[in-house]
Formats: structure tokens, C-alpha cells, sequence
């Protein structure tokens, strides 16, 4: 691929696109909970400006609530959500995050019974609370204490799953991982009865927060560390090997900024890793050789816009900072929608349970943060 056997142009390409990077730092922390970064702009910016915004939600709003159904009962629905430090638990919970500064306890649990995912990778998570908790806690939130779910979480990020979730031998291993690159790994175990013996691999991720250069290194080191888990699984030998042709998910907040050169997103897409190395060559990520696919779904299904990420009182643009990648080679998408409770008819926030200002973190200043990501998939060749 581009940078293969060209470790000068690539150093001097990484380069030239960090010094073309002009700001856009979100406030989402890092992802290590001992070293959070901090709400500003880059060393020696000072915005001047509000940024153009998408238009305010209009009083004619989407009347249909036809995007939270599933569109078969087969159909396996995952959701990814950052969901700003530990702010979806009580306000006196000994282990909330000491970064925990607002509080949607009752907003996340009638999202999370609107949409009722089968998969949900959660970012901004305090890593000192325990798998066993957090399943309890979630089904305390869906309304449905005989509803169990498996849960793996590492560092701020996790995966709970209403099907068995294997953790053991699945982990994001290559041989050069650090312990700050990773990020919370499993195999779904889907129902035979329905799925055949077909599997769901996901990697729910948290990319580094930041808009310097050794911000955007790091983003570039922990997408060269997951490419490179993605050519060990697909490829006979190494720490794992999937079952051929397994779909598998790379999901969470990949802090992707318009004015960000995304080369870590690229890195994930093509299997272009940058520091060979340290992490091997190139990949091709997909089980038939070719690029995954990026879901980049809109608001509500409606075709409009599809920014992940919002706030108002920063000048920073919104953006698609969340995203869902996705074997598309054994995955298809039947459904998908970023949920933006701004755009619902009052007879839809009544039918699904759900309130108007439910997406906003702090409607007094319009505060969005990150916003829900929902995807229906099914198989290519279902069993």
C-alpha cells in the first residue's frame, strides 16, 4: 500500500498533515482516566469565531417512528454511545469518575429502552467498576431484571451483550500492544437457533482526544495496533484466529475532527498501518481483501445531517466523531440512525418513552457531547 517500504515519505506525510492541522479539540478526555486532556484549543489557538452550525431543529419534526424498529427479528442491533464520564449513574455513586460533571441517569435509561440494543459499546467509563456491576446496572436501566448481560470492559471502554460475550482468547492482542492502545474486545456468541454458527466479533474503541501532534500520533498508534489484531484474526496464525468469514465490528468514539487528518481512520479502513515496524505490514482488513465500510449514519434516518458530536457553547464544529466500521464483505445494514430527540413529533417522544431534550447533556447551553449511534445489521448469507 502507500506507505509500504517508504518509512521516509510516510514519516514526512504524517508531518506535513499534523502541521496543516489548524484545531479542533472536542472536550472529550483522553482515554486513560489518570491523565484526562483538557477542554481547549491547541498550544498558541485562540478561537474568534463561531464555525457555521447546521440549523436549529425545526418545529416540523420527523413524525415517524418508524427508525427504532428493527427491521426483522433477525436483525442484530448495536449502539455505540460516549456517554461523558460516568454520567449515566446516580449522582452519589462512590465510583463515579472524579471527571463526572453531569448527570443523565433517567435520559440514558429511556434511550436505552427506546432503541433496546442486543450489542452496546459504551465509552467514558470508570475502569474501576466491575463487569458483574455494570450488567446489573443495565438491567436495572432496560426495566428487566431477568435480563442478563454479559459484560467486558477494559480501561473507560465497554461491551455488554444480551448474547454470551467470550472474552478469554479474544482480547485486542498483537505483540506490540501497549497497555495504553487498548481497547475492550470479545466474540458474541449469537444464538444458533437463529444465527447458525455464525459469530459477531466487535472492538469497541476510544481514540485519543486532542488536536497536537502527539495527540494525533496516538490516535495513529492505536488504529496501527487494532489493524494489525484485524490482519492477526484474519490470517491463519498468530494470538487468534477467527472462524473465516466471522463479521466483525470496529466500533466507539474515534474522535475524528473535521480539521483532523483522520489518518487513523484510514488506517482502520484500508489496513494502511503507518509504523510497520512496530506493528507489521499492511493490511487487507476484510474477509475478501478489500477496504471495511464506515456506516456514517444520519439523524433519525432521515438523510440529513450525521454529526456524532455537538456543542454549542464551544466554537468548534459538530462532527462525525463516532463511528461504526463494519466487514462488509459478511455484514449488511438494514437500519441505522444517529438518535437526535431534538427532531421528534411529541407523539413519538410519548410512544417510545422518550423526552425532547434526552440527547443533551446541559439543554441550558445546548451541550450535546456525543449523541447515540444505532445500527441494524444482518447477514450476508444468513444460515
Amino acid at each position: 500500500m502507500k506507505f509500504r517500504n517508504a518509512r521516509a515519505l510516510g514519516l514526512v506525510g504524517w508531518l506535513l498533515a499534523a502541521c496543516s492541522y489548524s484545531g479542533g479539540v472536542t472536550p472529550s478526555p483522553v482515554v486513560s482516566p489518570t491523565a484526562p486532556a483538557v477542554a481547549t484549543p491547541p498550544a498558541g489557538q485562540t478561537p474568534t469565531s463561531h464555525p457555521s452550525r447546521v440549523p436549529e431543529p425545526t418545529p416540523t419534526r420527523s413524525a415517524s417512528d418508524q427508525f427504532l424498529e428493527r427491521p426483522s427479528p433477525d436483525t442484530i442491533r448495536v449502539m455505540t454511545y460516549n456517554i461523558n464520564w460516568d454520567s449515566i449513574f446516580p449522582e452519589d455513586d462512590p465510583q463515579n469518575h472524579e471527571l463526572r460533571e453531569f448527570s443523565r441517569e433517567g435520559a440514558f435509561g429511556r434511550i436505552l429502552r427506546a432503541v433496546r440494543p442486543d450489542i452496546l459499546c459504551l465509552q467514558e467509563i470508570n475502569y474501576l467498576r466491575g463487569a458483574a456491576d455494570l450488567g446489573e446496572f443495565l438491567s436495572t436501566e432496560m426495566e428487566a431484571a431477568d435480563e442478563r448481560w454479559s459484560v467486558v470492559n477494559i480501561r473507560d471502554t465497554v461491551i455488554a451483550s444480551r448474547f454470551e460475550l467470550i472474552e478469554e482468547g479474544y482480547e485486542l492482542v498483537t505483540g506490540s500492544v501497549l497497555p495504553d492502545l487498548d481497547q475492550a474486545a470479545g466474540l458474541v456468541d449469537l444464538p444458533d437457533a437463529k444465527y447458525g454458527p455464525t459469530d459477531l466479533y466487535l472492538i469497541c474503541a476510544h481514540f485519543k482526544a486532542g488536536g497536537t501532534l502527539a495527540d494525533i500520533l496516538q490516535r495513529g498508534r492505536q488504529a496501527d495496533a487494532i489493524a494489525a489484531h484485524v490482519g492477526d484474526f484474519t490470517t491463519p496464525g498468530g494470538e487468534l484466529d477467527l472462524v473465516p468469514e466471522t463479521p466483525f465490528l470496529i466500533v466507539g468514539d474515534f474522535n475524528v475532527y473535521d480539521t483532523d487528518p483522520a489518518l487513523h481512520l484510514r488506517t482502520l479502513l484500508r489496513g494502511d498501518i503507518y509504523n510497520e515496524d512496530q506493528f507489521g505490514e499492511d493490511v487487507e482488513p476484510d474477509w475478501d481483501s478489500t477496504s471495511l465500510s464506515d456506516a456514517l449514519p444520519t439523524h433519525n434516518g432521515l438523510g440529513g445531517p450525521n454529526y456524532t458530536w455537538r456543542n454549542d457553547s464551544l466554537p468548534f464544529s459538530e462532527g462525525e466523531l463516532d463511528r461504526v466500521l463494519y466487514s462488509d464483505s459478511v455484514l449488511v445494514i438494514e437500519n441505522s440512525f444517529v438518535l437526535n430527540t431534538l427532531l421528534l413529533a411529541d407523539e413519538v417522544l410519548a410512544a417510545s418513552g422518550l423526552q425532547l431534550n434526552d440527547v443533551l447533556l446541559d439543554a441550558s447551553t445546548g451541550y450535546f457531547d456525543h449523541l447515540p449511534v444505532v445500527v441494524d445489521f444482518a447477514l450476508v448469507s444468513p444460515p
